[in-house]
């Protein structure tokens, strides 16, 4: 079958950074350019520019019954293709199912998305010409005015006034093409269930998710109304050393001032300040107004704004494949990181209604008298509501559903830990038995399920521990994880230490003086009780999950026994393991591969090595590494395989797999979806149509291959959305 490869050079006055390829491409003033393209792999390159009709060639091979368009960030060029070359330039209107991407496809495979980036990655004798960005500067953004130009005018550089560049602008579009052709025959192509995954999310990104804008305006009014305030509150507290909230140099004096030393005024530190009893009130009252100021859901909704289209919808706000597991995230607005309303409103729910019409009259002060003064904190409050600014159209309703507990499950399942999926099929059969954190709060307090109730505060720790320990953690791990549930682990160590058993008791006093010894930081900075009790509740939870914990150890000897003999495909688990053409491949349940990039064993520092010691002298231990992108710096890095994180990959790509499913069940039902976060799928349906109890079953409707997988979802509709 032949493929289009083809690149597009464009331009446009909307900043495509900041607002994104569909509202670029929504302006009457976006473009294109030029094109370049190939058939053949990029051995003969083409070109088109805006002067000239559609090519034949392509005309032909758009209108071919199976065609198929590559490109890289196909979405891109897709919205070129229907935004502007068919209405305004009369190409042929390719359909969405003919596209393909090779940013996907390195995604896929653990390879740096960006052109340039997975050119070096490939070490492709082509790569894209970093000259490039200096001539998009020049064509596709608006220059500046001269002398004698009017300022409000949309001037260009026009390709005849600067047929030099604009020559160099199409060879660096050429370039693109060829390196784009050179990465797609290095790359695995997508499956036919990835390609249909693929374009139900640009489907999905089409739909976009309509936002109530009149309040998101009146919201952002608001906040700056009571950033005011703030300010003026935060020069009374301090006696007018801080002048605003935003001085954050100032503040830490102050307080320091005050007698109380801060290393930092960081989210965490400042959550920590609150929690202490022995701050006077006007140190507590300035954290707190500090806390409140630094919150980013404004910026929120200011990004918000950037990204909606004319009517009212967000756009392209899904990146499919973001992470080697196959898992998505968001850009742009970044749906997958809103807050929840504040645990401080208990279990009643809050009154989202209620609440947007107070945000639209704008007065913060109407605000503290509504929900009281802690409550009623401005900023506070429009984060607890920055769901729901997410609404559904007139006539529309939005019907959502969350797989409950999916990853505990998919590990659960994976590593074939018996008790718990029983545990877990009983639970769906009758919700009335105890709840998974409960039991495993029982097992790490040595009781049973009869003594510890639903309301035990015991349970939190089992919850903290469920949500921690899957992934090899350990006393930082539920260190971390304690904190968000504000659980306090000097409080935990009493009963977690009355439960233990004389030698676990031992083991960790011991494990303790160690750590201490080496000089290792969380031994350090928490208090001795605090590590001890995270190191029980470890303890208590391995033992109770002897197959997870087993686990860890299986996959680290597999991926060994793979990556010292290639091409010997290593069943472990519900996996499979192989080296081949320079990866290390795990084909999972579901017959899609998750890869790791040139597998190698090298000589790593052990987390336990002192590290009161040169890091020459350092304890190592052979260990398998791989190539991937990191999430941070998006760079292609070398880092260590271990049991958890390989644990962590397979149960995330699997639930991943699980939602696709899910997804692909709800489209055909006529649910039509218009986002995902994490694992729940949002849709939008017309008032009253459809069935919370249907879509809920309809998106449980398990593959073949995940059949003994106990798999549960809890959903619910309404105008706003909420969690």
């Amino acid at each position: 079958m032949t493929t289009l490869s083809i690149d597009f050079e464009t331009r446009s006055d909307v900043d495509l950074r900041q607002h994104g390829a569909y509202r670029y491409f929504a302006s009457p003033n976006a473009d294109v350019l030029m094109a370049s393209y190939s058939f053949d792999r990029g051995e003969t390159v083409r070109r088109w520019r805006r002067e000239d009709p559609c090519p034949e060639d392509i005309r032909a091979h758009i209108e071919a019954d199976e065609a198929v368009i590559s490109a890289h960030n196909a979405a891109f060029e897709r919205l070129a293709f229907w935004s502007v070359l068919v209405p305004r330039y009369g190409w042929p209107k390719p359909r969405l199912e003919q596209f393909t991407c090779t940013a996907v496809a390195a995604a896929a495979q653990q390879l740096p998305r960006a052109l340039e980036k997975l050119g070096e990655a490939l070490a492709l004798p082509v790569q894209k010409d970093k000259e490039g960005t200096r001539l998009i500067r020049k064509f596709s953004i608006p220059r500046k005015p001269k002398k004698g130009e009017s300022p409000l005018a949309l001037l260009w550089n026009e390709p005849e006034d600067h047929p030099e560049d604009f020559e160099k602008f199409h060879n660096y579009c050429d370039d693109d093409v060829r390196t784009e052709c050179a990465a797609k025959a290095r790359l695995v192509p997508q499956s036919v269930e990835e390609t249909l995954n693929y374009h139900i999310s640009e489907r999905i990104n089409d739909r976009g998710l309509r936002i109530d804008r009149t309040s998101v305006r009146a919201a952002i009014r608001l906040a700056e109304k009571a950033k005011k305030l703030i300010n003026r509150e935060m020069r009374l507290v301090t006696g007018g050393y801080v002048g605003a909230a935003s001085e954050v140099g100032k503040l830490k004096e102050w307080i320091e001032s005050q007698g109380v030393a801060v290393p930092t005024l960081g989210k965490d530190i400042l959550e920590e300040l609150l929690e202490r009893e022995d701050l006077s009130d006007n140190v507590r009252k300035a954290v707190a107004l500090r806390q409140e100021f630094a919150k980013t859901s404004v910026a929120k909704l200011k990004a918000f704004m950037k990204r909606v289209s004319a009517d009212g919808r967000i756009r392209g706000a899904f990146l499919f494949h973001a992470a080697g597991t196959g898992r998505f995230s968001s850009v742009g607005a970044q749906l997958h990181n809103l807050p929840r309303p504040r645990k401080a409103f208990g279990k009643a729910a809050l009154n989202m209604q209620v609440l947007f019409q107070f945000i639209r009259l704008e007065d913060p002060e109407l605000l503290k008298a509504m929900y009281g003064d802690e409550l009623g904190r401005t900023l506070h409050l429009i984060s607890d509501a920055i769901r729901g600014f997410i609404w559904a159209a007139p006539g529309k309703e939005l019907l959502v559903a969350d797989y409950s507990g999916i990853e505990g499950a998919v590990a659960a399942w994976v590593c074939d830990e018996a008790w718990k999926l029983q545990a877990m099929f009983d639970i769906i059969d009758d919700p009335n038995l105890p709840d998974l954190y409960r039991r495993a709060a029982a097992g790490i307090f040595n009781t049973t399920t009869d003594i510890l109730t639903k309301d035990d505060g015991r349970r939190q720790v089992g919850k903290v521990s469920e949500l921690s320990m899957q992934y090899q953690g350990g006393v930082g791990a539920f260190r971390s994880m304690a904190k968000n549930y504000s659980l306090k682990l000097d409080e935990v160590y009493t009963p977690v230490w009355a439960a233990a058993s004389e030698a676990d008791r031992e083991g960790a006093e011991k494990r303790h003086e160690e750590c201490e010894a080496r000089g290792e930081a969380l031994a350090l900075e928490m208090s001795r009780e605090a590590w001890l009790a995270a190191e029980l509740v470890k303890v208590g939870w391995r033992r109770s999950h002897p197959a997870i914990s087993e686990s860890w150890k299986l996959l680290e000897s597999a991926i060994w026994e793979a990556v010292t003999q290639p091409g010997t495909v290593v069943q472990c688990l519900k996996v499979k393991y192989v080296v081949r053409k320079s990866f290390l491949w795990c084909l999972l349940p579901s017959g899609r591969c998750l890869a790791y990039g040139k597998p190698e064993i090298r000589d790593i520092e052990v987390p336990w090595s002192d590290k009161t010691q040169p890091r020459h002298a350092r304890e190592k231990k052979a260990t398998v590494t791989a190539l991937s992108v990191n999430s941070v710096t998006k760079r292609w890095e070398r880092s260590a395989l271990y049991g958890g994180l390989l644990l962590e990959n397979i149960v995330q790509a699997i639930a991943r797999d699980l939602m696709c499913a899910g997804i692909q069940k709800a489209e055909e039902a006529g649910y039509p979806v218009i986002g995902h976060v994490h694992d729940e799928i949002i849709t939008e349906v017309p008032r009253g149509w459809g069935d919370v109890h249907e879509f809920e079953a309809l998106i449980c409707e398990k593959p073949d291959w995940a059949s003994a997988l106990p798999l549960v979802a809890e959903g619910w509709r309404g105008k706003r959305y909420r969690k």
